[in-house]
């Protein structure tokens, strides 16, 4: 029999099992983590002039891991996860799944600076896009609002609900003129 390690409680457990036996937590396979690293490639800079240079040279889409920066600020997304929560009180509609962003923010500038997570959204394939809101029972480190001094960095994550299997979900940034 092969096996693997709960990614959870770490116990042994049959490779093809789905829900760790011992701590009942839903198994993500790799192949899906993959392709869910392939669907949010794209963080869309929505600020005219984000990046300097020509419409033809400025770059506006970004893979995972790859650094958007603006005004000397430095944007990328960490990690991405799909999960059905590991409440059995929380739990996405019937039909979807949480879509969990870590998203990284650097202050290289000189100043201090504001920042929001209602100032990023999530685009699905039938172009609905839709501000943050979603809450898991395992969401320990959300981004929320605050100020970030010179310098200074913060990681945080942002959840949205979003139907399963979509292929095609973006994340823009829309700068807060208002803070």
């Amino acid at each position: 029999m092969n096996t693997k390690k709960c990614k959870y409680c770490k116990s042994d457990i049959d490779a093809k099992a789905k829900i760790c036996p011992n701590c009942k937590k839903k198994q993500s396979s790799i192949v899906g983590k993959i392709v869910l690293l392939v669907i949010l490639v794209i963080i869309i800079v929505a600020v005219a002039g984000a990046l300097g240079g020509s419409d033809e040279d400025r770059q506006i889409d970004f893979a995972q891991n790859e650094t958007a920066t603006y005004n000397d600020v430095s944007y990328s997304i960490v990690n991405v996860e799909k999960t059905q929560g590991t409440n059995e009180f929380i739990k996405p509609q019937e039909g979807y799944e949480y879509v969990k962003v870590t998203i990284r923010i650097e202050n290289n500038s000189d100043e201090k600076i504001s920042y929001n997570a209602l100032d990023w959204q999530m685009v699905n394939s039938d172009g609905v896009e839709d501000a943050w809101g979603s809450i898991t029972a395992d969401d320990d480190n959300l981004l929320n609002s605050g100020e970030l001094d010179a310098g200074g960095h913060i990681e945080g994550v942002l959840v949205w609900e979003q139907k399963i299997g979509d292929d095609n979900l973006r994340l823009r940034y829309y700068e807060n003129y208002l803070m």
